[in-house]
């Protein structure tokens, strides 16, 4: 709330128009001499953070984007289009499992009924923290835009990953985003004497989620850009001298190719199946999120280019395995384009994240005059 607050004043210092959507999306609105009609240009990002998380996923691209629209405004640059900064809310997935929820929510893929099934560890719905928060989630179908009601949208993020830090590169053009696929498994065991059982009559969860857990690790790597990770694990009851009866388990399989994600998704399933035969357990699986990976638009990554070589900032081409915002915008927009810059040794989703500011200059410059091209169409 904070941080919110924070933005909220420095858009509205910054005299532009201000908007906060019943789901907690904040816009600011720059459309001074615009024509009537015109489809907006948007750009954006997120500002919440997972814990011990660092100070630039998100936030690098909220805050660049309303640098661009400062600029833009003070330079009295003329503009066809209004120009649109977004800042998502709850776009990570660390609380409800589920990211990107307020880009979801404004393209239509989250309804109202999932706000009510999607919980956090105390058994707080997303529809109770939403409420609670000030917002107003049973009004939720008035924030969802209409499809194609956008002109296009971009974003500037930290890369999350060494490539371009490792090339030498200071600014990355993204060509497609990877998308996940989440789901907890409850392995239910049977929780016995850890020295009275013999090894031959117990159900250990805790064993079977170890053979999950290594399953997953194989398949991915026998994929050619998948990746699964299993974030969390959790037994029960949780003692030294007790059987484990019941196991917990956090699963996100990630890949840019559509058809390679369905594969692991399945065959890891199929695997689970037939363990719980060999090693005498249940189980069951709760579906968390299913997204699609996106290409991301050819207009959208020949204009960053075009505005990078004449500004002579030397880019690379490169995908996302993360998942963005953007992700969610492509059929709002007809053209949807990210920018990355280095982080630090790779570093995201931890206090050491770190950027190198001229990168970030220099992409902000890219941005900037890619939005004054764009609203210019």
């Amino acid at each position: 709330m904070e941080a919110r607050n924070f933005l909220i004043n420095l858009i509205e210092e910054n005299g532009f128009k201000l908007k906060i959507d019943n789901v907690g999306n904040i816009f600011a609105i720059y459309d001074d001499g615009c024509e009537p009609g015109k489809k907006p240009v948007c750009v954006g990002s997120h500002i919440d953070s997972v814990p011990n998380g660092g100070f630039y996923d998100g936030t690098l691209g909220v805050m660049a984007g309303l640098e661009a629209l400062i600029s833009i405004k003070e330079a009295g640059i003329k503009i066809k289009r209004p120009l649109w900064l977004i800042n998502f809310c709850c776009e990570e997935s660390s609380r409800f499992k589920t990211a990107t929820i307020g880009s979801k929510i404004i393209s239509g893929k989250l309804g109202l009924q999932r706000l009510h099934e999607l919980k956090d560890e105390d058994g707080i719905s997303l529809f109770e923290a939403m409420s609670k928060f000030g917002l107003e989630p049973q009004n939720l179908n008035d924030s969802i835009l209409k499809e194609h009601s956008l002109h296009s949208y971009l974003e500037l993020h930290i890369e999350q990953g060494p490539v371009l830090e490792r090339s030498g590169i200071s600014v990355g053009i993204v060509s497609g985003i990877a998308a996940p696929i989440r789901f907890e498994i409850i392995i239910h065991g049977k929780a016995d004497h850890s020295g009275a059982t013999p090894m031959n009559m117990r159900s250990d969860a805790l064993l079977a989620a170890s053979h999950i857990i290594i399953a997953a690790n194989k398949f991915a790597k026998n994929k050619k850009t998948a990746v699964a990770t299993v974030g969390y694990a959790h037994a029960k009851p949780g003692v030294l001298n007790v059987v484990p009866g019941e196991a917990r388990l956090g699963v996100d399989l990630r890949d840019i190719d559509k058809v390679s994600l369905e594969e692991l998704n399945l065959e890891l399933r199929n695997f689970i199946k037939e363990l719980s035969g060999e090693l005498n357990f249940s189980y069951e699986i709760r579906e968390l999120s299913s997204d699609e990976p996106v290409k991301l638009s050819e207009h959208a990554i020949n204009l960053l280019s075009e505005e990078a070589t004449k500004l002579g900032i030397k880019t690379l081409t490169l995908p996302s395995g993360a998942g963005h915002d953007a992700m969610n915008l492509t059929k709002l927009a007809s053209s949807v384009g990210m920018l990355f810059i280095p982080c630090v040794g790779g570093i995201s989703h931890n206090i050491a994240e770190a950027i190198n500011f001229d990168d970030a200059f220099k992409a902000t410059q890219i941005l900037t005059n890619a939005l004054i091209k764009l609203s210019n169409e």
